[in-house]
């Protein structure tokens, strides 16, 4: 069986407590006995790697050609002292329990690590129990969002990003960006540049860049400062997400397919896992017809010190399912570079199948350097 599916080895060592143990048992006990772990890698499909000097003229190119869009995920804005998911819905969870601060904080901590709850059933509670208090969602999120804000937090992929969207009205240009983020960090790092860049952020229907550059908010968009209106409504709940699902011809379904379909687009601090994007991407590569790739993800190689910690763990946990002998067959050092070597593969494989190639990196302090050059149209 793991032979001809060895995706059932990636899953037994990264989502242990999902499967049985008997599956755990015979993936750890496949890779104690299969002697040829190269040959074994060999069963996945490769992609076809493209040099990156190729990748980075490619899209020299298309910023030339004023087609490049820059794709914005949550990667993008952590650096300033916004919450992740898990420590927004905490928060959030806070204001519905008790009104004694230091009370709340440990129920709300102790019900989302215990229990664990869904990020779409948290937000659908989240969003009805402000519905029903008649309190505008938003504003909490809002003030929750940016409670720990530091703006003078060095980013120089931020910094990289800001040269990007100076560039409308010179010789190249930015078509557009699409950002999954409700903050306005960009824009308020454009903002503090001391030029005139003409932008436009929008985040609802009827709103147009007219020659600006346009930043697209297509989860919704809650700046600093300022009152929210019907128009500032995020893409958070259950019920939101399910409307936007539906409705493809919704303004920000229509922006995302069109840009995927007809620009080039890097997708900079984002997963590519929530299941609309994936979607759009896939009816936009439809759409679009058989060409060659045209999208790049920037994603971080996996660690071998992160993954020798897990399987270490997943070996203690699990004693009884190796004897002596099979553990010292395991061969620990060579056993991570081949996980690391087969989740690399289906993460490629999978990415690839939108139309989006990768692009890794050993660290995200590559990212600058790489968009810098694309930028200055320079060559490493």
């Amino acid at each position: 069986m793991f032979e001809r599916y060895p995706k059932l080895i990636i899953m037994s060592i990264s989502i242990s407590n999902e499967i049985s143990e008997e599956t755990l048992e015979r993936a750890l006990q496949y890779i104690t006995t299969f002697k040829s772990k190269q040959a074994f890698i060999n069963k996945i499909p490769s992609v076809k790697k493209t040099p990156k000097k190729d990748i980075i003229a490619n899209f020299q190119r298309n910023y030339q050609d004023d087609r490049l869009v820059l794709v914005l995920g949550a990667g993008v804005s952590m650096g300033f002292g916004l919450p992740n998911w898990d420590a927004l819905l905490q928060k959030l969870m806070i204001t519905t329990i008790e009104k004694e601060q230091s009370v709340s904080t440990v129920l709300s901590k102790l019900f989302t690590n215990i229990f664990q709850p869904s990020p779409l059933i948290a937000g659908r509670f989240l969003q009805k129990y402000y519905e029903d208090k008649q309190m505008l969602f938003e504003e909490a999120v809002q003030k929750i969002l940016y409670s720990s804000l530091d703006m003078n937090k060095q980013s120089e992929l931020m910094d990289e990003i800001v040269n990007f969207c100076v560039a409308p009205g010179k010789r190249h240009s930015l078509d557009s960006i699409i950002t999954y983020n409700f903050d306005d960090i960009l824009e308020q790092r454009i903002d503090s540049i001391g030029i005139d860049v003409p932008f436009k952020s929008i985040f609802g229907t009827e709103m147009n860049a007219h020659g600006q550059l346009p930043i697209y908010h297509v989860h919704g968009f809650l700046p600093h400062k300022g009152a929210l209106s019907v128009d500032n409504q995020i893409t958070f709940g259950e019920s939101i997400y399910h409307k936007q699902y539906i409705d493809i011809y919704s303004w920000n379904n229509i922006v995302q397919i069109n840009k995927f379909r007809d620009c080039n687009c890097i997708f900079i601090g984002t997963s590519l896992t929530d299941p609309n994007i994936r979607r759009l991407l896939d009816i936009a590569r439809r759409q679009k017809g058989k060409s060659p790739n045209s999208h790049f993800i920037f994603k971080m190689r996996h660690k071998e010190a992160d993954v020798k910690q897990r399987l270490n763990s997943l070996l203690n946990e699990n004693k009884q399912l190796l004897d002596e002998k099979s553990l010292a067959n395991l061969e620990f050092d060579k056993t991570v570079k081949f996980l690391i070597e087969i989740v690399e593969k289906f993460e490629e494989r999978d990415t690839e199948s939108f139309g989006v190639s990768t692009l890794w990196v050993d660290a995200w302090s590559e990212v600058p350097s790489i968009l810098n050059q694309i930028r200055t149209l320079k060559t490493s």
